[in-house]
């Protein structure tokens, strides 16, 4: 059995770092099993877990709940990426809130586009799909199923059954989201994950 690293909740806090991930793929230079559920969270922590795994070269991702924003940029990274086929990938445009003058607001929307710019690259390469393609699914906010996600080259097959084939979405008010899949909003209102107002919060967030 290969060592295994649970990247889950939330992309930037406790263990789902690139400086975690880094550590371990430094402590085990041999193939690792990367399990992913997560809604996302910081986007450049998103791209240095992403730079870790593919530094490492020898990781297999496996998508379980969800693997959104952030999440879905960092499991590209991996030389394999398998898929439950309950399992979502969402990939969608940087965002995050400022505060300031117009000057400070155009400074944030340019920092924006430049962040978008380079994660369209890294997708674009990851997956073979051109860089104006990907582009307009992330302008959409654009979630897939699984057997979208391999498909489209976002996963290469779908995991096969088994007891970590499947799990729930990670937990988070999905209603944040643009296009969260109803099942998804239903899922965060029924098991109380959606106790706050669904405004962005803080930070640059993929």
């Amino acid at each position: 059995m290969n060592p295994r690293f649970d990247l889950t909740g939330e992309i930037g806090l406790d263990t789902a770092t690139g400086a975690s991930i880094g550590a371990f793929c430094d402590a085990n230079p041999g193939p690792i099993d990367v399990f992913i559920n997560s809604f996302g969270g910081i986007a450049t922590e998103g791209a240095a877990i992403f730079a870790a795994l593919e530094r490492h070269g020898n990781a297999t991702a496996l998508v379980q709940g969800v693997a959104a924003s952030a999440a879905s940029l960092a499991m590209l990274g991996a030389k394999q990426v398998l898929i439950a086929d309950s399992a979502l990938v969402m990939i969608h445009e940087p965002g995050a809130l400022a505060f300031g003058t117009s000057g400070d607001m155009r400074a944030m929307a340019a920092t924006l586009e430049k962040m978008t710019a380079v994660y369209a690259a890294i997708y674009s390469r990851a997956t073979g799909n051109p860089v104006a393609r990907v582009s307009a699914w992330m302008a959409e906010e654009t979630w897939l199923t699984a057997e979208e996600a391999v498909a489209l080259n976002f996963a290469d097959a779908i995991a096969p059954a088994g007891k970590d084939a499947a799990v729930i979405a990670a937990a988070f008010d999905y209603r944040k989201f643009k296009a969260a899949p109803p099942h998804l909003v239903a899922q965060a209102l029924k098991n109380g994950w959606a106790t706050v107002s669904p405004e962005p919060k803080n930070g640059l967030n993929a």
